[in-house]
């Protein structure tokens, strides 16, 4: 008789091996990195777009003033696509379609007289959507 020898064998551990998970921990790493950066340059085509639309509201501004002598009062940015009255703005015509939002959603901002040495401060309050916090786009940083 025979004897035969049976060998049992365990089923192997379920599991990932420590080589597998740094593969994909560093895949994982790349990923976020890779997304980070992409969110960067997306932050930073809103400030260049921001900063586009105050270009040309300040050159609308001056515009306005060539015609009627002053700038419009403290606020009114509307008044550079509806007339504010002849006693304000003698000349008035259409300077702009419309008044842009910023690239956030916002309204800009207009202070006459300005608050940076500027004789007008036109600003966008940024994404936080706070006045006076360091994301502010204004127009007293494009004049340097």
């Amino acid at each position: 008789m025979g004897h035969t020898l049976s060998v049992v064998r365990r089923p192997r551990e379920q599991g990932f091996s420590l080589t597998e998970l740094l593969i994909v921990i560093m895949i994982m790493g790349l990923l976020i990195g890779f997304t980070l950066s992409q969110m960067d340059i997306f932050d930073k085509a809103k400030v260049q777009n921001a900063e586009t639309q105050l270009n040309q509201i300040k050159i609308h501004l001056e515009m306005y003033r060539t015609d009627n002598g002053s700038f419009p009062p403290s606020g009114a940015l509307s008044a550079l696509v509806s007339n504010p009255g002849a006693e304000v703005a003698p000349r008035w015509k259409p300077y702009m379609k419309e008044l842009p939002k910023d690239p956030w959603g916002n309204d800009y901002r207009y202070l006459n007289p300005g608050t940076h040495g500027k004789e007008v401060d036109v600003y966008s309050v940024g994404a936080d959507k706070l006045e006076g916090t360091d994301d502010d786009i204004g127009s007293w940083r494009l004049e340097r």
